[in-house]
């Protein structure tokens, strides 16, 4: 039924209980585990003076320079976490993306054949989605494959 399944995290230990909710289904569901952290990093949109078209994005020199670092930070972040995991005989695959957090999240989900999206649901995203948190919330309502979210202990 979910032969591959997407786990977000973000770093946090919130994000970081799914893993107790899925760890063992996957186990006994023989299901692959996909460990994935979507990096945003600041941007800058310059306008072109040209009527009617957008502006173009730039990456300054340091925002260039800290795509190296976050995402080897991330790399380093997922692979700690993976290592249990693979120690327990669970077939795990890290992946870091940059992007916009949800769009990404959904977009690796279809184009990798994922069967379940695995998501905390911590509340990070002001008052409007403190229920829910505004990456969890974007990706229940706009993917097309099932969302498993999870609200972690206080």
């Amino acid at each position: 039924m979910f032969e591959k399944i997407l786990v977000c995290l973000d770093g946090s230990k919130a994000a970081e209980q799914i893993l107790t909710h899925i760890a063992g289904d996957a186990a006994k569901l023989r299901a692959e585990l996909i460990l994935l952290r979507v990096i945003r990093l600041p941007e800058s949109i310059v306008p072109v003076n040209v009527p009617g078209q957008p502006g173009v994005l730039v990456r300054t020199e340091k925002s260039v320079g800290r795509i190296g670092t976050e995402e080897g930070e991330a790399r380093n972040y997922l692979d700690s976490i993976a290592e249990p995991l693979r120690n327990s005989g669970l077939s795990t695959e890290c992946v870091v993306l940059e992007g916009a957090t949800g769009e990404t999240i959904i977009k690796y989900a279809q184009e990798n054949d994922c069967s379940l999206i695995a998501i905390g649901a911590h509340g990070h995203g002001g008052l409007r989605r403190l229920a829910l948190g505004s990456t969890a919330d974007y990706v229940l309502h706009h993917s097309p494959l099932p969302v498993l979210t999870v609200r972690p202990e206080s």
